[in-house]
């Protein structure tokens, strides 16, 4: 193990060596004195656990003497005392000394980060700001570590349709798990049919109709969605079950499409409620 792991704090080294390095890793900060003989030895005990955890945490020990303002900013009133640090926060604590076991179920208590978590969060920023491409590497890196992840899932299928993937989306939309993404994937899962339909050139091509219900397709496929659901939306005024409601499932679909913070998104589903009731 890396002697960093066990360090000196002090008012100097305290906010780089304790602070941001608990934006990764607890950090047990111990507050000791030389005088404290009690504080002396649970300071070498603290050590041998911190070398039998291999990293696990990062122990930063106090002398109150050296660093009063440390002290006085934590409160310390009695010796030994530690203090548990996790993301610039204080999540835990225990006064006077400890049995080891009190101080490994402390250390426990708390849940370091899920790096997947974290990549599908980046991910679906990617997704809002129009990253897709780079969206959707990021989204499979994360389908590749878990097969079942239907916010990742959901999210990739989404990052396709928006680059004209349309039949690798539905690939990616079948057998969908139960979850609390699955209506929206079904949802979303007539735009990428009827998009394939439009590449492959089976779409209705007959009437006034049809020809604006290729058009709005076509717009979809540019993701010029406003365009697409107006166009949708005047197939509907005249014919509301126009392809036995085909396109009122495709109008939901481009909806689903459009990001939650975009403003039109409840306009469209009240004009689309409109038309239908």
């Amino acid at each position: 193990m890396s002697d960093s792991y066990i360090i000196d704090a002090n008012e100097l080294n305290f906010e780089n060596d304790v602070m941001l390095f608990s934006m990764t890793t607890s950090v047990l900060l111990n507050f000791w004195a030389y005088w404290s003989k009690p504080s002396r030895e649970y300071k070498e005990s603290l050590e041998n656990l911190t070398i039998r955890l291999n990293g696990t945490i990062r122990l930063a020990s106090i002398n109150i003497d050296s660093s009063p303002l440390l002290a006085a900013k934590f409160a310390i009133h009695k010796l030994p005392t530690v203090k548990l640090i996790f993301q610039e926060q204080i999540v835990g604590e225990l006064i006077g000394p400890q049995p080891e076991s009190r101080i490994i179920q402390l250390i426990n208590s708390i849940q370091p980060p899920d790096p997947i978590i974290l990549e599908v969060e980046k991910a679906q920023a990617l997704l809002s700001s129009g990253d897709y491409t780079d969206a959707e590497e990021l989204f499979s890196s994360v389908l590749e570590k878990k097969i079942q992840h239907p916010e990742a899932q959901f999210g990739y299928a989404k990052a396709l349709l928006y680059q004209g993937k349309a039949v690798d989306a539905l690939y990616a939309l079948k057998d969908f798990p139960a979850s609390k993404w699955y209506s929206s994937a079904e949802t979303i899962i007539p735009l990428a049919k009827a998009l394939v339909q439009l590449r492959d050139d089976t779409i209705p091509n007959e009437t006034e109709l049809d020809f604006s219900f290729r058009a709005a397709l076509r717009f979809a496929s540019q993701n010029k969605y406003y365009l697409s659901i107006d166009g949708l939306l005047e197939i509907l005024k005249q014919d509301r079950n126009y392809l036995h409601g085909y396109a009122h499932k495709v109008i939901l679909a481009i909806i689903e499409m459009l990001p939650d913070d975009d403003p039109h998104k409840r306009t469209y589903r009240s004009e689309l409620a409109s038309i239908l009731f």
